[in-house]
């Protein structure tokens, strides 16, 4: 459970839709995103941006819409589990395909910093489903590593770490 849990916020991770979009557009969240600590006024075009694509990885999670994901990974994406092990990005994505409905919600606002074309995010959220005909839900926090290329933002390094109860 710990593994499916752990990868999954790797994925939803890897989900941030690309660097093309408004700031209108990345500050919309999905009903599941839960609420932020502070309005949306009062975050950075930056936070708005990033805090969007954190959202809408969840989305596409819960849609199980491996396609997006796909084209938000850069092609040297990897993913550092909690289980000491390492994740590529087609290795990534086959995993997040035997997923089953699962639910993304985030807990607190997500941390961004900036540095020109890189961003890191870190972000802590609660993921539900269930597996092997159990109920499971877990919090996960992910560091991710964004690289904006050709005006399109991807996840390039994400490690994630399972959260006490």
């Amino acid at each position: 459970m710990k593994t499916f849990l752990l990868s999954l916020g790797a994925a939803a991770l890897l989900a941030l839709p690309a660097a093309g979009q408004s700031t209108a557009t990345a500050s919309a969240r999905p009903a599941s995103a839960g609420a932020p600590a502070r309005p949306t006024a009062a975050l950075s075009a930056d936070e708005q941006l990033l805090t969007g694509l954190v959202d809408q990885v969840a989305t596409a999670i819960e849609k199980h819409d491996m396609t997006a994901l796909g084209k938000l990974m850069a092609p040297e994406y990897v993913h550092h589990n909690p289980n000491k092990t390492s994740s590529a990005r087609a290795e990534e994505l086959a995993f997040l395909d035997t997923w089953g409905p699962t639910r993304v919600k985030r807990l607190v606002p997500v941390r961004v910093n900036r540095y020109g074309n890189t961003a890191v995010t870190v972000s802590t959220l609660i993921y539900s489903g269930t597996e092997a005909g159990k109920t499971t839900s877990q919090s996960v926090q992910t560091m991710a590593v964004w690289v904006l290329r050709d005006g399109t933002w991807q996840m390039a390094v994400v490690q994630s770490k399972v959260m006490p109860a």
